[in-house]
């Protein structure tokens, strides 16, 4: 009997409730039927889907969540071709740094700032450059990853007021003078950063 993979794991999950064996080698042809094989009918590894699985970063990614609840580095080149996916790899499976994933993390400025600050807890120079392009991340970077002036994206902070504003007062406790004419373009920041001026000159520490 010839099974498409799909109907296989249809026939092993509504039909049978159970193991198919005879369906498993055209299974694991296919990424997704085998993941789910794995996950809703095994209820643990599938070895001979693996192959497939590896080939796809979204299936490697679920593969290791939830069924191997572990690393799965046979498809950690797959999903190191994925941006979404590396992240929620380093972040649910890892716990911690994926290395081989970062070259394309570093090709977003949200993704970036996040895998700094809630994978690293650091400095993630290779992501800067693009961080850099972003106002709000840029600030965010700033004041909760390296918690100091990023020179690099000051020049993007310096385009909003509202960051602009916050970046003064939370990183610099000081003028930031790039961001001045953006910030005196809005009422509400130029009324605080007035303040925020006068409370310098008054010698006042800011905590």
């Amino acid at each position: 009997m010839t099974f498409k993979p799909e109907y296989a794991f249809e026939y092993a999950c509504y039909v049978i409730k159970g193991r198919f064996p005879e369906g498993e080698k055209m299974i694991a042809i296919d990424p997704y039927f085998s993941y789910q094989y794995a996950k809703f009918i095994l209820n643990e590894r599938f070895l001979q889907g693996e192959k497939a699985i590896a080939t796809n970063a979204w299936t490697s990614l679920l593969y290791a969540k939830n069924v191997l609840k572990n690393r799965f580095p046979e498809g950690e080149k797959a999903i190191a071709s994925d941006l979404y996916q590396s992240l929620d790899y380093a972040e649910t499976v890892l716990k911690g740094r994926f290395q081989e994933g970062e070259k394309i993390i570093a090709t977003d400025a949200l993704y970036s700032y996040i895998y700094a600050r809630d994978i690293i807890k650091g400095r993630f120079q290779l992501g800067e450059a693009e961080i850099a392009t972003s106002s709000e991340f840029s600030y965010g970077y700033a004041k909760f990853v390296i918690k100091e002036r990023f020179l690099a994206g000051e020049k993007a902070i310096a385009t909003d007021s509202y960051n602009s504003y916050n970046y003064a007062v939370d990183v610099m406790k000081n003028r930031f003078p790039e961001g001045e004419a953006i910030i005196y373009t809005d009422s509400l920041h130029t009324f605080l950063y007035k303040e925020f001026i006068e409370f310098l000159n008054r010698n006042v520490t800011l905590i």
